[in-house]
Formats: C-alpha cells, structure tokens, sequence
C-alpha cells in the first residue's frame, strides 16, 4: 500500500481535532483509524493495526450511541407547553430523561419546605399555589411553574423559609440524592439542569421587586 495513504489517515485525525460537534470528531476518528489500521496491516506492523481497530470499534459503538441520542424524541403533548416554557434549555431527551426521573404527587394544605432544613426533594408545581413564609411572615406565593426548594439545592445551604400548600396542589418532584447523583455524573446536563433553576430565580425576584410599584398603583 501507497505510504501515503497513512498521511490521509493522519489528515482525518487532524480534521477531527478541528472540529466542534462530537459526532463528526468520532467519524473522523474512525476514519482515520480505519486508513492507519489497513496500511499498518498490509505492512505487516500487526500491533498496530490491532490498536488501531480497537479504537475503531470504540469510536464506532460512540456514533451509534450518538445517534441513538440524537433522534427525533417526541414530547407527549401535555408536556410541550411544560418543556417550552420552563425546560427550553434542555433537549427533548435530556427533558424526558429529567422527568422520568421524578413522581407526580399531590398536597392539601401540607408544609412542603421547612426553615432551616435541607430538604430532600425539588418541586416543579403543575397546579394550585404555595405559601413561601420567612419567620411566620408570607413573602412570597409559588405559582404552577415554579420550584420549590431550588435555592438550597444549588446552594447545598439549609432553606430560608416554610413553604405552605394553599389547598390542593399538584406537583412533579425529584429526589435531591439523585440530582446530587446527577451533578457528579453528568456534569453537562446539570449544567442545563442549574439554567433552567437559575431562570426560575430570575422570574420570581422580577415579581416580587414588581409587586410592590403595583400594589402602589
């Protein structure tokens, strides 16, 4: 074989350090490995060539997991208006992944959060509203939309308030072990996961600093 088909080979190796997307790195990869393996083989180098199909089995059974990963996920529809307006920052499998993960639960004028503790779960509330309560004073209401208890999640600090079902409400709820689980073993999606609560924070200091110029009015 032409010597220089292993530069070729080295070639798609050099693109694939070039390149962004992880799927096109490991075809490259895989191509480059394939072109190195075949001319280490005709040139009886067989350690090499073995090495070299190894990683091309290695970079072919990632591609496959990628497009595994990467086909179309079809949200049910009484969770797209959910994903769209809250969980935007993830993507169709990775929101689908999360909310496997959690239970769907109800509360009927039940404390949810204790002052002072680090609780064990994270809620996302689907209906009905919450009473949040600093030292017996209401400051604030959790409405469909909202998390409860994110801020100590993120933090790893205990709560800052008691937090009072208002009735009825309906929740989705995720253990707070599994999200730690989550934070150390799929770094990148926690990552998604921390901008998805961040935003929640953002919106409920935009109320609360509105709510006073509109009491005024």
């Amino acid at each position: 074989m032409n010597p220089y088909v292993a530069h070729v080979g080295y070639v798609f190796q050099l693109c694939a350090l070039l390149v962004r997307d992880i799927l096109w790195l490991r075809c490259l990869l895989g191509g480059g490995q394939v072109i190195l393996s075949a001319y280490a083989y005709s040139r009886g180098v067989f350690p090499i060539a073995f090495w070299n199909a190894v990683f091309v089995g290695i970079n072919s059974a990632w591609v496959v997991r990628i497009l595994r990963e990467r086909r179309e996920v079809r949200i049910p529809p009484e969770l797209v208006p959910i994903y769209e307006q809250h969980f935007a920052a993830l993507s169709p499998p990775e929101f689908l992944r999360l909310w496997s993960w959690g239970e769907s639960g109800k509360a009927h004028d039940a404390q949810l959060v204790r002052q002072n503790e680090r609780p064990g779960t994270l809620y996302f509330v689907l209906a009905g509203e919450a009473s949040v309560r600093a030292d017996g004073r209401e400051v604030a209401r959790v409405r469909p939309g909202q998390f409860l208890a994110e801020m100590s999640l993120l933090t790893g600090e205990p709560t800052t308030a008691d937090v009072f079902a208002l009735g009825e409400i309906e929740y989705r709820v995720w253990p707070a072990e599994r999200l730690r689980e989550l934070r150390r073993d799929k770094p990148v999606l926690w990552t998604k996961i921390q901008s998805v609560l961040g935003h929640d924070l953002v919106e409920k200091i935009r109320i609360s600093t509105a709510r006073p110029a509109t009491s005024s009015t």
